[in-house]
């Protein structure tokens, strides 16, 4: 038997090559441990296939060669130990197969592949891959970003989205351009800790004679006896069947263009790396994913335009949304009808009132501009704003408010839950949040401050504390009455929790603090200290694990972290920013010659994805908080994202008519697609009002930092 082996400058991590009849076995270890975090045979790790669909079955390595190389030498003696470099050489099926393995400079464990077509003959539907077997253990989690996380249990189990089956070979392998980082993870309990895999896949793409490109794949299967991280050349696996695409909310379609044709003497060549180690808390191997991300790739995004040029933009398209009438209705229209193409959304013109509305949102950034600038006209508009949405969405129950307002006849529709209408926690909670906040804007001011202001944040304060579930958290909605419409535990009330923390900054009530802390202990609990129940269910309309449920949860720890300055509520702020950036793209994907995106050379880093149903980006997320988080508390990888993602975002803004196919200055689209989610390489013109109210309303704070 011959023995290779090399390890990390910190000797924390070493690999090992055993070389005997049997054929070579890899080993993954770290100092200390006795028993290796993965240990396989490269005949069980390699896979080549030839024809549709793909198979999964091993080839087995033929012809191996295996050498070391330490200080530029050669040396294959029994138990020779090198740090540098161990070379693995074959023939895989009809290719010519190689891989070397070594740690780099970062101290980052590296395999670097290669597949070759030696023979004169082209080489059709080829599929290949490498994979990594390892047996069942207890408290397996796996974690896709951005598509997985422990398998999406909250997710509902009438709509399609991204599930690993169990069974022989059934999995979830999706294109690398789906990933935010490229990486798939697993961690289990073993021996009394916890332990983590990673398997991040470096982008490399091949590009068709069309001007097409061609990334690999990745992803994860569960076997009836075992778990698999596997690499792939492109091939496709969705809930199990090869093959599949999921190409849209809870739509997936036939996809064979995962395959490629070997030429003779063309070379796929891959770059993988391995991380591996122990967790200090169970259900948050996640948070490694984030780490060797920020590590291995270099976040180099754009910034299209300066803080001041998004302001102006994103404050004219605001302006259009303005809308009053003789019956005193006042506020930001969802939906405007002023670009060329009208109404995108075909419904009556309308306000609503949080999630995707953000009327009072806008109201703030409209008397924030106003305060700023001398404008008593911006600052009469939010006024206007409040009053009419506290005069006219009562309900005969104080603190439970009515959704949107038709303005064409006057009429109020509310959110629906199984053919009920309802009032969702998250839009009540966001609201009462943005109205505390626009209160203590007129406070800082020394404007007057309206009784009727603080009465409503006082009566909804009052209902959300009396509105719990017995579990200890708010609904996702309540029924008209006031009744919770069901006992479900999901993440998506949140918001009332935050608009708890703004009602007591307001009022000075203690209740009303004891009570936003209370309810985030129970979340903590049932989402945040394990991680088995992820957060969900905040993204309204799809019901799953989402960004957003993670940022209100962020976004509620970071509150009570500067009211309070409690060292928990900081560590929960640190961990759900880790869960929220295994959503942020930390690398640039290219794409097809003639897309917009290939045109624009748009750059996806530093944007998030929104759900495991919606595999688009978009702009609602934290950047302000994140980098104010980061300020505050020297985690400068914070800071540095909360810029970069609030820089990145001035993509995608229409700065003259008939950019991005708007017509009035200042509007952006809700959804752009980096992967094959509906259509690749473009943005759409779906242009809700929150497009317009979040990044205005980061890019306004971040100014008054600068101030």
């Amino acid at each position: 038997m011959h023995l290779y082996a090399i390890a990390s400058r910190t000797k924390q991590q070493r690999a090992e090559l055993k070389v005997s009849e049997a054929g070579p076995e890899l080993a993954l270890l770290s100092e200390g441990k006795e028993t290796p975090y993965y240990s396989g045979f490269l005949n069980d790790m390699l896979v080549y296939s030839s024809g549709k669909p793909w198979r999964s079955d091993l080839a087995g390595l033929q012809n191996v060669q295996v050498s070391s190389r330490d200080d530029g030498g050669t040396n294959n003696d029994t138990n020779h130990m090198s740090n540098r470099m161990i070379q693995i050489s074959g023939t895989l099926g009809a290719l010519s197969f190689s891989m070397a393995l070594l740690f780099d400079e970062q101290d980052a464990f590296k395999l670097h592949v290669a597949w070759t077509n030696t023979t004169d003959q082209t080489l059709h539907d080829v599929a290949a891959g490498i994979q990594f077997s390892l047996p069942k253990r207890e408290k397996e989690i796996i974690t896709i970003p951005g598509v997985i996380y422990n398998n999406n249990p909250s997710s509902d189990p009438q709509r399609l989205v991204p599930r690993l089956g169990t069974g022989e070979h059934k999995g979830v392998i999706v294109e690398e351009h789906r990933l935010p980082i490229p990486c798939v993870n697993i961690e289990w309990k073993e021996a009394g800790e916890s332990r983590y895999l990673s398997l991040l896949s470096i982008p490399a793409y091949v590009e068709g004679l069309d001007g097409t490109v061609h990334y690999g794949s990745l992803g994860a299967i569960q076997e009836e006896n075992g778990s698999v991280l596997a690499a792939m050349s492109g091939v496709l696996m969705f809930n199990g069947d090869k093959d599949i695409c999921y190409m849209g909310k809870s739509k997936s379609e036939p996809y064979s263009g995962g395959y490629l044709d070997f030429m003779p003497g063309f070379t796929l060549a891959k770059e993988y790396t391995l991380d591996w180690g122990t967790i200090s808390t169970p259900g948050r191997g996640f948070r490694e994913i984030v780490r060797k991300g920020l590590d291995i790739f270099q976040l180099e995004g754009s910034k299209p335009l300066s803080l001041e040029e998004i302001i102006k933009l994103k404050t004219n398209a605001m302006d259009d949304r303005w809308r009053t009438n003789e019956e005193g209705a006042a506020g930001y229209v969802k939906f405007s009808d002023s670009n060329s193409f009208g109404n995108v959304s075909k419904r009556p013109l309308h306000y609503m009132y949080g999630w995707t509305g953000q009327c009072l949102k806008l109201a703030w950034c409209d008397a924030r501009q106003g305060f700023a600038q001398g404008e008593e006209v911006r600052i009469s508009r939010c006024k206007q704003a409040v009053d009419f949405y506290l005069r006219a969405s009562r309900t005969d129950l104080p603190g439970i408010r009515r959704s949107s307002y038709r303005i064409e006849d006057g009429q109020w529709d509310d959110f629906s839950l199984n053919k009920q209408p309802v009032i969702a926690s998250r839009a009540s909670g966001e609201t009462i949040a943005d109205l505390a906040e626009i209160v203590l804007l007129f406070q800082d001011q020394g404007r007057d401050i309206p009784a009727s202001w603080v009465e409503a944040i006082r009566e909804s304060a009052d209902f959300y504390v009396s509105g719990v579930l017995t579990s200890g958290i708010f609904p996702a909605a309540w029924l008209m009455d006031g009744t919770p419409a069901d006992e479900m535990i999901t993440a998506a009330g949140v918001p009332c929790l935050i608009a708890l923390v703004k009602a007591y900054r307001v009022l000075g009530d203690e209740l009303y603090l004891a009570a936003a802390e209370a309810a985030m202990q129970r979340y903590y609990e049932l989402h945040a200290e394990t991680f088995e129940r992820p957060f969900a269910r905040s993204t309204l309309d799809a019901k799953c694990e989402d960004k957003e449920a993670g940022m209100y949860f962020f976004l509620a720890a970071y509150e009570l972290f500067i009211l309070t300055s409690k060292q928990q509520y900081g560590e929960w702020a640190e961990l759900s920013a880790d869960w929220l950036l295994t959503f942020v793209y930390m690398w640039k994907p290219a794409y097809d010659k003639g897309s917009k995106f290939e045109e624009v050379d748009f750059n996806a880093i530093g944007w998030p994805t929104v759900s495991v149903q919606n595999h688009h980006l978009d702009v609602f997320f934290p950047t302000y908080e994140l980098w104010k988080f980061g300020r505050l508390t020297g985690k400068r990888q914070y800071e540095r994202i909360g810029q970069l993602s609030f820089d990145a975002m001035g993509q995608g803004i229409c700065r003259e008519q008939g950019d991005w196919s708007f017509t009035v200055i200042g509007e952006q689209g809700e959804g752009f697609f980096q992967t094959r989610w509906h259509h690749r390489g473009h943005s759409n013109k779906w242009n809700p009002s929150w497009v317009i109210a979040t990044v205005l309303h980061n890019a306004l704070r971040f100014q008054e930092e600068i101030e």
